[in-house]
């Protein structure tokens, strides 16, 4: 995963690429780019529905600069909130 968003970063000259990915990998990612150990507990896991983890590289590392959940107001009132 980290390698391809490192792809994905050097395919352009400028602008934002985007990536659709499941909760696990972009875990991973951010792990990985916070200096954190892989090994982690599932529940602690911060990626809820359609939330938007963004990252850029920086002195040749991914560094997270910013995290948002827009899809929250619909997530309250689903009935099924996992997946289907």
């Amino acid at each position: 995963m980290n390698q391809g968003l490192v792809e994905a970063w050097n395919s352009v000259e400028s602008g934002d690429v985007v990536i659709v990915s499941h909760q696990l990998p972009i875990w991973m990612v951010y792990r990985s780019a916070s200096g954190l150990e892989l090994p982690h507990d599932p529940r602690d896991r911060r990626c809820s529905l359609s939330s938007i983890t963004s990252f850029e590289m920086r002195d040749g590392k991914l560094v997270e600069v910013g995290y948002s959940e827009p899809g929250m107001d619909f997530a309250k009132n689903a009935i099924d909130g996992g997946a289907v």
